[in-house]
């Protein structure tokens, strides 16, 4: 395993690399919008201020490189976006669960797709992590769409468990061997 801190991930237009505190005031001009929490869990909120930026900062970087793998997205210098693994607990110590997000203005262009397969293989060359685990709203097909692309298989969708601001829908759940 590398010294997770100066990890960075290149891909053919990204830098993926840990969040920093400098960070903080660059999160929310592209993350403050409902249309990114909307697909997000509550812990992505909307409004998304300084605040939030600050806790989330702050989340990713205790046990980076050991139970959290957080990555703050760079496209020609400017935050686009973050990507990340969160280590399962338990008997799922050997598991992670994925998360990735865009600044709208990215959306569309397949950058989800290419972030992904970078942190996938990351995940499989630098880890002990055996299996990938990720989920998304039903009202969020282009969400399913980078999963597949990126070699997740749909393990099954979970009706009506997700509600979020008085709607409900389906929860598409996926997983990956490394």
């Amino acid at each position: 395993m590398t010294d997770f801190i100066t990890t960075e991930l290149h891909t053919a237009r990204c830098l993926l690399r840990p969040w920093r505190t400098e960070d903080i005031p660059l999160v929310p001009p592209i993350a403050d919008t409902r249309a990114i929490s909307w697909n997000t869990s509550l812990k992505f909120p909307h409004p998304y201020g300084e605040e939030a930026a600050r806790t989330m900062v702050s989340w990713s970087q205790a046990d980076a490189g050991v139970d959290k793998w957080q990555f703050a997205v760079f496209k020609d210098g400017q935050l686009i976006g973050g990507c990340g693994t969160i280590r399962g607990e338990d008997v799922h110590a050997h598991t992670a669960v994925v998360g990735y997000w865009l600044g709208v203005d990215w959306w569309g262009r397949g950058i989800a797709s290419e972030i992904l397969a970078a942190l996938v293989d990351y995940m499989r060359e630098e880890t002990d992590i055996e299996q990938l685990t990720a989920t998304c709203f039903g009202w969020n097909p282009a969400s399913r769409r980078v999963l597949e692309k990126a070699g997740f298989r749909n393990e099954g969708v979970r009706k009506g468990v997700v509600k979020k601001w008085g709607k409900t829908t389906d929860l598409w759940v996926y997983g990956m061997l490394l």
